[in-house]
């Protein structure tokens, strides 16, 4: 019997992890992150449940990636901290799992095996085809997957395009194929199920770029993904073709063009790019700037150019911003606000609400998810990668195209796929994990409840000095407020003079202890009165007697 579990990546996007299991053998396809809510104060990426990921750790045989995208590897080294599995996937794939691996000091104890699209491998009683694939990212396969209860497709990100800069194919053969030998199980992308028709073609981008940049004068500043390959490609042959030089800002354009240059058939040109050190060496007409940050990310380099805030570029008049990458649900307000800020620099800005030719996605449309059921023809289906609504459309679309057994699962679901319909068997709680920097765990374990009372309410740190003499306690009280609203000081005023009256009332044989202990709740009684917050209150004392 065949079971999935999955722990992320279905009813929202992001943080994509399957778990696979045929018997008592478990594989783990795939393992991404996804960035984090603005209320998880100081997160920087939300990660599948490590602890329920941990209770199968000995049974999982492996880990096998699909592709190179962050929602779908970014987790891994997180993964390998509580699971000791070798890791499959292609050569770019591979190249950037191990340069994230060396920043998380585990490059040395892993086993990362290259497989090659139209390979086989044997993993216990999973035997695993690649069947490549087209994305906005290099090197993309499907895992079809033959096991003794049935074949499985996971078909990861997908598109149905030809003409890619790399050569790469679409294997509609390998598909055919393995809907001939007959698919029990079909798992498929949902990204773009609501969306009626074919995906635009990445070519037809490129030549529209030329065209844009070629009626612009002044500087152009790019925005978009940086693991989209193909899209960067196109941008530096609209520039070449336009006279310009490009210049690459952010750290992770670095790290996909080296790993582009290493591992794929598409190495960049160096007379096409210039370092920023070099950019006041030419006119404005003479240079694009192609930046990370498409979603407004604020640390990434188009927020900090359209903020004012990046240390070798600014905004300026004449500017042209081309935003080429679509608008993930959920960070648009984030994106408006960064684009108000460059036209308010003095930039006309170009985004995909006023020129949809501008960019193209990486995800099947309706009929190319319809062409690739036509082809697979599987028994039974389960939408993945998807808010819950795009699940619920493509069920439909499988439905329409003749699949008999559809079932929409969240994660947490454990499934069980028998010789009749699947069924969810039981239903698992699953906590979050969260990464801030290399230190990672569940909410508790990284205080996030005692973070987000802290940016809600603020902080005062209270110091004060006890002094016993004749059997009367005085004090001198000192407090500071953070982050909590206030006047010229007068809370702090008004918290030392309260503290100073209350040491007064006090029994001189009272412990210091149990003095501490009291501090807070006469602070917290302050505070109410000037608001209807509750700052965490730090409280010292400090007998001066002893000190002395």
């Amino acid at each position: 019997m065949l079971q999935l579990l999955p722990l992320g990546g279905v009813g929202r996007i992001g943080a994509n992890a399957m778990l696979l299991g045929c018997g008592d053998d478990w594989l783990l396809l795939d393992c991404g992150v996804a960035f984090p809510e603005p209320e998880l104060t100081g997160v920087e990426l939300v990660l599948p449940s490590l602890a329920v990921l941990g209770s199968f750790a000995s049974r999982i045989r492996a880990i096998v990636l699909t592709h190179g995208h962050e929602d779908h590897i970014g987790a891994v080294p997180y993964a390998l901290q509580v699971l000791k599995v070798p890791v499959y996937a292609t050569r770019f794939t591979a190249g950037l799992v191990q340069h994230r691996l060396k920043e998380h000091g585990l490059s040395d104890d892993v086993a990362l095996h290259v497989i090659s699209p139209g390979s086989r491998l044997h993993i216990g009683p999973f035997d695993i085809g690649f069947l490549r694939v087209t994305h906005s990212i290099p090197d993309c396969v499907s895992l079809a997957i033959r096991t003794p209860a049935g074949n499985v497709l996971f078909t990861g990100d997908f598109k149905i395009e030809a003409g890619l800069r790399d050569g790469e194919v679409f294997d509609e053969a390998g598909f055919r194929a393995f809907g001939d030998e007959g698919v029990d199980l079909m798992m498929s992308d949902s990204t773009n199920a609501e969306v009626p028709g074919w995906s635009g073609s990445e070519t037809a981008v490129g030549k529209h770029l030329a065209e844009v940049f070629s009626g612009i004068r002044g500087r152009i500043l790019v925005g978009l993904f940086a693991s989209n390959i193909y899209r960067l490609h196109s941008i530096v042959d609209a520039a070449r073709d336009n006279g310009r030089y490009c210049v690459l800002l952010g750290k992770s354009l670095e790290r996909y063009t080296t790993a582009a240059n290493a591992f794929t058939r598409m190495p960049f040109d160096p007379e096409d790019l210039i370092g920023i050190r070099d950019l006041h060496r030419y006119d404005d007409d003479e240079v694009v700037i192609v930046c990370t940050g498409s979603q407004a990310e604020p640390r990434a380099a188009l927020a900090r150019v359209a903020n004012g805030t990046h240390p070798d570029v600014s905004v300026k008049t004449g500017d042209t911003v081309v935003l080429s990458a679509r608008q993930i649900p959920g960070n648009e307000r984030r994106i408006h606000a960064m684009l108000n800020d460059f036209a308010r620099g003095g930039a006309h800005v170009i985004y995909t609400r006023v020129d949809r030719d501008i960019h193209a996605s990486g995800h099947a449309y309706q009929e190319e998810l319809r062409t690739l059921l036509g082809w697979v023809r599987p028994r039974r289906f389960i939408p993945v990668h998807g808010e819950y609504t795009f699940l619920q459309r493509h069920a439909e679309l499988a439905e329409e195209c003749g699949v008999a057994h559809t079932l929409i699962i969240e994660n947490g679901q454990t499934v069980e796929v028998g010789q009749g319909a699947m069924r969810v068997r039981e239903v698992r709680e699953l906590q979050p994990w969260y990464a801030d920097g290399l230190v990672f765990g569940d909410a508790s374990s990284l205080q996030l409840a005692a973070r987000q009372q802290l940016g809600w309410h603020g902080v005062i740190a209270v110091q004060l000095d006890v002094k016993r003499t004749d059997g009367v306690v005085t004090g001198r009280a000192r407090a500071l407020p953070w982050g909590v609203q206030h006047e010229q000081g007068e809370l702090a005023k008004e918290i030392e003079a309260t503290l100073q009256r209350w040491c007064g009332d006090l029994d001189a044989r009272t412990p210091l202890a149990a003095i501490e202990g009291q501090l807070q709740a006469v602070v917290r009684k302050v505070v109410k009165r000037y608001s209807q917050r509750k700052p965490v209150v730090l409280a010292f004392a400090r007998d001066l007697d002893e000190v002395a």
